[in-house]
C-alpha cells in the first residue's frame, strides 16, 4: 500500500485574540450606550425648547442608535484589517511553501488571496 503525502496546509489566519475581542465587546457597549445617550439629552431639550412631545427624543434615541452601530462596525472592521495585515507579516517573514515562486522565480511579499488561489486552478 502506498502512502501519499498530504500537501502542504497554508497557514490559516487566527482572528481575533481574546483581549480583542473583549475589547470590541466592551467597546460595542460604551459607544451604544454613549450615542443613544446623547440622542436622548439632545432631543428631550429640542422637544423642551420647541414644545414637541417626544418627536425629537425619538429622533434623537434611533440617531444616537445608528450612529453607535455604524461607528462600531468601522472600528471592528479596521482590527480586523490590522489583524490581518500583522498576521500576513508574520506569514512572509516565514519561508511558507504556500507561496509559489512568481515567474520570475521571486516568491511573492504577501500570501495569495482567495480570489488569486481559484484563479490558479
Amino acid at each position: 500500500m502506498k502512502h501519499t503525502p498530504l500537501p502542504p496546509r497554508e497557514p490559516r489566519w487566527p482572528g481575533l485574540t481574546t483581549t480583542q475581542s473583549l475589547a470590541v465587546a466592551s467597546q460595542f457597549g460604551i459607544s451604544l450606550a454613549v450615542s443613544v445617550g446623547l440622542g436622548l439629552v439632545a432631543g428631550q431639550w429640542l422637544d423642551g425648547q420647541l414644545h414637541t412631545g417626544l418627536v425629537f427624543t425619538l429622533i434623537g434615541v434611533l440617531v444616537g442608535l445608528i450612529g453607535g452601530i455604524s461607528g462600531v462596525v468601522v472600528r471592528y472592521r479596521a482590527t480586523l484589517r490590522s489583524e490581518e495585515l500583522e498576521w500576513r507579516g508574520r506569514a512572509t517573514s516565514s519561508s511558507s511553501p504556500s507561496c509559489p515562486p512568481t515567474d520570475d522565480g521571486v516568491r511573492p511579499r504577501t500570501p495569495p488571496t482567495g480570489q488569486e488561489r481559484a484563479a490558479r486552478r
